[in-house]
């Protein structure tokens, strides 16, 4: 006879079995706009990079300097970068992209960033393309409250620093907390036609670790993130990642994809990519494993994977500090086997 699994025991399940793989979310812009449609704390519009020229009110510059300031923006970039790292419109983008990103203020309402991070455990990671500081602004204000995944900017984010003497990404600051030497900004901006991030120490260092997560997940989740065709290098750092599964035989048990757009598009985006044939379609966070299943995403799934139990989901829900004391008895059961 098959049971039923509440979500009072997966609050004090043990841990055992696959449970202490972990689950890896790769963000990309589309999860911003998700969290944030209406903006920033002061309304300020979180930019795609279709609109980035228009929102950061870079039309008039780019049209002046020759260009058609409605192509696209990272192959605009790309040619700029090609004239000379001296050009007046490169150095006025790159500017403007910092102070415009760096402008942006975490609303002080319970954001869909906060739910993340509190639905992941320390033994989790969260791979962020963006450079927007929501993340990390949702990061500061729970860290301490309780324990949270691992973060890391691929294309660098306007609240990080690195530190070349600790080797580690830092809130942003001009001097390190830890050794006391000087930090440098993460870098944003790259030429899409040559994303070399082998060469920058940072962005490298994050790359890093992609492989070593993504070939011991247990789940994976994509939020907003569409796999383009533009980031080739970081589409081949992916591969090569995913491959090792199939090589070892040691398969991500589930991959779901939280995207608006239709399914057969997702996976027709990324098949060229991905070595997974089966993925679990999410039209918002609600739907995902980590909405119904916050910090026992893999318990969940072993449950329902391997031993075909139905698995209550845990509920959650109110403001920030409400959804804290919610999922207060998960993160004490997690002290006796983290």
């Amino acid at each position: 006879m098959v049971h039923d699994i509440t979500h009072s025991q997966l609050t004090s399940f043990d841990g055992t079995r696959r449970t202490t793989k972990p689950h890896v979310v790769i963000l990309g812009a589309g999860a911003s706009l998700a969290a944030f449609p209406s903006g920033d704390a002061a309304g300020r519009r979180l930019p795609l990079m279709a609109n980035v020229v228009e929102v950061l009110g870079l039309t008039e510059a780019i049209r002046k300097a020759g260009f058609d300031p409605t192509s696209n923006f990272e192959s605009l970039y790309s040619s700029l970068h090609k004239s000379g790292s001296s050009s007046p419109l490169l150095e006025a983008i790159e500017k403007r992209v910092m102070e415009y990103f760096s402008s942006l203020r975490l609303p002080s309402s319970l954001t869909l960033y906060d739910l993340l991070l509190l639905s992941l455990r320390p033994k989790d990671a969260i791979f962020t393309f963006n450079w927007d500081p929501f993340l990390v602004d949702a990061y500061l204000r729970n860290h301490g409250n309780v324990p949270l995944p691992k973060i890391f900017h691929l294309h660098g984010n306007v609240r990080v620093s690195f530190c070349s003497q600790c080797g580690h990404a830092k809130e942003k600051a001009e001097i390190c907390r830890t050794c006391g030497g000087r930090t440098t900004p993460s870098k944003l901006l790259y030429p899409v036609e040559n994303k070399n991030y082998a060469n920058d120490v940072f962005i490298a260092s994050q790359w890093e670790q992609v492989r070593d997560y993504i070939a011991n997940a247990a789940m994976i989740t994509i939020f907003g993130y569409s796999a383009p065709a533009t980031d080739k290098e970081a589409m081949d750092i992916f591969t090569k990642a995913w491959k090792v599964n199939d090589e070892e035989s040691r398969p991500v048990e589930r991959v779901e994809i939280i995207d608006i757009r239709d399914g057969e598009e997702i996976a027709e985006q990324w098949a060229p990519f991905a070595h997974f044939d089966h993925f679990d379609p999410c039209r918002s966070f609600f739907e995902s494993w980590l909405a119904r299943y916050p910090r026992r995403t893999i318990e969940a799934l072993a449950h329902t994977g391997f031993d075909g139990h139905w698995v209550e989901s845990i509920p959650w829900a109110g403001n920030l500090k409400g959804v804290t004391e919610s999922i207060a008895a998960l993160v004490d059961a997690e002290k006796h086997y983290s």
